[in-house]
């Protein structure tokens, strides 16, 4: 039996991954049919079929994702290979896929983007700016950005900013308009500008610290988002009050044009870390996003 080309089998591995071939095709550069063909030609080579094909969507079948079980890895471990042996010309080179919720979006990396690519011309950075829980290995990021409650078990991790506390901040005239909360529950009497995990996801629960417990409140407003800058524009705009990373609203808060109230509940402060496979080292082009958020955001030594 003729063996299958790692080409073939990588294309296999993106088709199921996107569960498309066009978009597959498209991050190829080749044609969907060509595409297509290359997976007849492959399952005919295995004698089983690996894609289930419908109008709406191609999805593995039972031996397609049996393979893609052993498959993924190895191909990373190609991946990881080819850049490192690329690498050795001295500058970090390939795709570097990372995973990342807004706030650690805002807060580690964008203020340093440009700075990092114009560091290392020859990377591709990959985002995807997720609040969700990202399965870093099944969907082949490289790494992942999370506070520490947030992490997958199973991970290095390498902390990649200071300690970052959370506020409830609002306007000096909202809170003329409609009183200052002086402990957690007071909040119900007010607007709250809330936060939802993706599009349908659960509703972020504000975080206090009272006689040494910690309380999660869902509380309700007038506006409920799943984007920072959204809530942003709304607390500075009066709408009501938010809880958010001290970092976002800093500047507001020392110019006055925010206030931040309830600090004697306010939660400790705790550290974004970048997060990656424990078993695996980590290929040089993300040990070159490490020590560089890391220098960035003052944590160098």
């Amino acid at each position: 039996m003729q063996r299958p080309q790692h080409d073939a089998l990588q294309a296999f591995a993106l088709i199921a991954r996107h569960r498309s071939f066009t978009r597959a095709a498209a991050e190829l550069g080749v044609s969907a049919s060509a595409l297509s063909q290359a997976m007849r030609q492959l399952e005919s080579q295995l004698g089983v079929p690996l894609l289930a094909r419908t109008t709406r969507q191609v999805t593995p079948t039972e031996a397609g994702e049996l393979l893609l079980e052993r498959l993924n890895p190895a191909l990373e471990e190609i991946r990881q290979a080819l850049d490192d042996a690329r690498q050795q010309q001295g500058q970090p080179a390939g795709t570097l896929r990372l995973t990342l919720p807004h706030t650690a979006a805002q807060i580690v990396l964008y203020p340093h983007l440009d700075r990092f690519l114009r560091q290392h011309p020859a990377l591709t950075l990959e985002l995807d700016i997720n609040d969700g829980l990202v399965d870093i290995v099944g969907q082949r990021f490289d790494a992942g950005i999370r506070f520490s409650d947030r992490l997958q078990p199973g991970m290095q991790a390498a902390q990649v900013s200071p300690p970052i506390r959370f506020v409830v901040a609002a306007t000096p005239e909202y809170l003329a308009r409609r009183g200052v909360p002086a402990k957690p529950d007071d909040l119900a009497e007010h607007a709250c500008i809330g936060y939802r995990f993706g599009a349908s996801g659960p509703q972020y629960r504000w975080q206090f610290i009272e006689q040494g417990q910690l309380r999660q409140l869902a509380l309700r407003g007038p506006l409920l988002t799943n984007d920072n800058q959204a809530r942003l524009l709304g607390v500075r705009g009066g709408v009501g009050l938010a809880y958010l990373a001290e970092n976002l609203v800093r500047d507001d808060i020392q110019a006055g044009r925010l206030v931040s109230v309830l600090e004697p509940y306010l939660p400790p402060a705790e550290a974004l870390y970048l997060f990656y496979p424990q078993q695996r080292r980590p290929p040089a082009k993300l040990r070159a996003l490490i020590d560089f958020l890391r220098d960035a955001n003052g944590l160098a030594g």
